[in-house]
C-alpha cells in the first residue's frame, strides 16, 4: 500500500469516529439490530441453500465471461457466498452479480495503464460486491480504492440472516475477517444513506462504479449526479437491478441516464427477478 493511501485511509478513519455519535442518533434504528434480534435459521439451513444455489447454471454470465476473458475462481465465489449471500429471503438466490463485476472491471482494468483504480459503491449490504471488486483488483495486480456505502455500520454487532449468525451477534468488520488482507488493501466502508452522506466526500475521478443503494428512481439519479462530472471516456457504471416487474424506477432511471448522458447500454438479464446494465462512457 503506497504512503498517500495510507495517510488517505487514516484521515478516513479519524473522521468516521467524530461523527459516528451523530450518526448513531440520526440512524439509530441502523443500529439496534435491524435486520433482526436473533438468527433466523440454523446453519443446516444455509447450507442447504447453499447446496442448491451454488449448482445452478447461468448461461448469460457464461457468455459474458467469454466476452470479456476474464472468469472469476468458482470455489473462491462459493465460499464468499456462503458468508455473504446465502439468506433467508422469499426470492430466489442469485449471486451473479459477483461474476459480472469481476469480468467487467478485470477487462476495464486490462485496457488501462498500471495506475491506481478509484470505485464507488452504493448499497455494501454485508460486502459481497465490494470483495469481488477487490479481488479483480487484487488478481490484476492493480492498486486501487473502493469507497462503499450503506445505511448500516460497519462496526456494530448484529444478526446479519446468514451462516455465521451461529457464532452470535458481530459486526460487518467482524464478519469478514477471512478477508482482511484485501479489506486493508482496497476498501473504505463509509456508513449513511447516499443521499445525505455522497457529496460529503471528493472523489475526483471514479473508474468504476457499482449502483446498489435505494431502489427508486431518484436514488439512482441522484446517485448518478455524484458521477456524471467525475467519469472520463472508457470509464464504467454497473447499475443493479434492472427488472421491469420488480423495480421500474431504477430502469427508468437507468434508460434516461445512458441516453442522455452518453453511456452505452448493455442489458444481462438473468432471470425475472435479476437483471443488470453495465454501461459504458463514450
Amino acid at each position: 500500500m503506497t504512503l498517500s493511501s495510507l495517510v488517505n485511509r487514516y484521515v478516513d478513519r479519524i473522521a468516521d469516529r467524530l461523527i459516528e455519535p451523530i450518526d448513531k442518533r440520526v440512524n439509530q434504528k441502523f443500529y439496534d439490530f435491524p435486520l433482526g434480534s436473533k438468527p433466523w435459521a440454523v446453519e443446516k439451513d444455509y447450507l442447504d441453500l447453499w447446496d442448491k444455489t451454488k449448482q445452478i447454471a447461468y448461461p448469460q454470465t457464461d457468455g459474458y465471461e467469454k466476452e470479456t476473458g476474464f472468469a472469476m475462481d468458482k470455489t473462491w465465489l462459493d465460499e464468499l457466498a456462503l458468508l455473504t449471500q446465502i439468506v433467508i429471503k422469499p426470492h430466489d438466490l442469485c449471486y451473479q452479480h459477483g461474476r459480472l463485476l469481476y469480468s467487467a472491471l478485470s477487462q476495464m482494468v486490462s485496457k488501462r495503464p498500471k495506475s491506481s483504480i478509484s470505485i464507488l459503491e452504493t448499497g455494501t449490504a454485508r460486502g459481497f460486491s465490494s470483495l469481488c471488486m477487490a479481488k479483480a483488483l487484487s488478481d490484476a495486480d492493480r492498486p486501487g480504492r473502493i469507497v462503499t456505502y450503506d445505511v448500516l455500520p460497519h462496526s456494530t454487532k448484529m444478526y446479519w440472516n446468514c451462516i455465521a449468525d451461529k457464532e452470535g451477534s458481530q459486526s460487518r468488520a467482524e464478519l469478514l475477517k477471512p478477508y482482511q488482507d484485501l479489506i486493508d488493501e482496497y476498501i473504505i466502508f463509509h456508513q449513511g444513506d447516499t443521499q445525505t452522506q455522497l457529496n460529503k466526500i471528493d472523489i475526483s475521478r471514479v473508474h468504476f462504479a457499482f449502483l446498489d443503494g435505494g431502489h427508486t428512481y431518484q436514488h439512482v439519479v441522484d446517485e448518478f449526479d455524484y458521477l456524471k462530472n467525475r467519469q472520463q471516456t472508457g470509464d464504467m457504471i454497473f447499475f443493479d437491478d434492472y427488472t421491469p416487474n420488480h423495480f421500474p424506477g431504477v430502469v427508468d432511471a437507468v434508460d434516461e441516464i445512458c441516453q442522455q448522458h452518453g453511456y452505452s447500454k448493455q442489458v444481462i438479464t438473468i432471470s425475472d427477478q435479476r437483471g443488470y446494465v453495465i454501461g459504458e462512457k463514450l
